[in-house]
Parts: C-alpha cells; sequence; structure tokens
C-alpha cells in the first residue's frame, strides 16, 4: 500500500519508523478529489476513508486489515488506478 501511494505521486502521513501495519494514512500531495474517488470506489463495492478534522482531503486512509487478501488491494488499486487517470 505504501509502494502504491509512492508509485502514484502522493506522500505518506505517518513520518519514517512509525507507520501503521493496519492502515496506511496517504498525504493528498496531488490535491485529488478524495470524494470523488470514494464515490467512484462506492459504485464498485469498496472504499477508503477521507481524513478527518483539519486532515480532511487533505489525507485519506486506507485499510489493510483482518481478513483484506492481497487480491483485495489489488483490486482496490486498480479501481483508484482507472479513476486517477481520468481526475
Amino acid at each position: 500500500t505504501r509502494d502504491w501511494a509512492v508509485e502514484m505521486g502522493f506522500g505518506l502521513f505517518a513520518a519514517p519508523g512509525f507507520e501503521s501495519q493496519t492502515v496506511t494514512v496517504v498525504a493528498n500531495t496531488r490535491a485529488i478529489d478524495v470524494g470523488a474517488l470514494n464515490k467512484a470506489l462506492a459504485a464498485r463495492g469498496l472504499s477508503i476513508a477521507d481524513g478527518y478534522g483539519s486532515l480532511k482531503g487533505r489525507t485519506f486512509r486506507i485499510a489493510h486489515m483482518a481478513d483484506t487478501t492481497e487480491a483485495d488491494m489489488r483490486e482496490l488499486f486498480a479501481a483508484m488506478n482507472e479513476h486517477l487517470s481520468h481526475a
């Protein structure tokens, strides 16, 4: 997930060494419309979480915990890539 974020031109919010193993907080350095992205993902039964408070729109969170598989993550990234290629 962190590799995807960096490869797509986003930043990582957590300082190196303090990253979570269950959720990645992506710095929205590309200034995308996170709400529009999440709406497009919802149409496919997928979702991410917007930042909250002062971080709303400036970050978004991608969960990768519990029974989430690599295939689930590949599906999410493919859907996100498709949306971002048209944004």
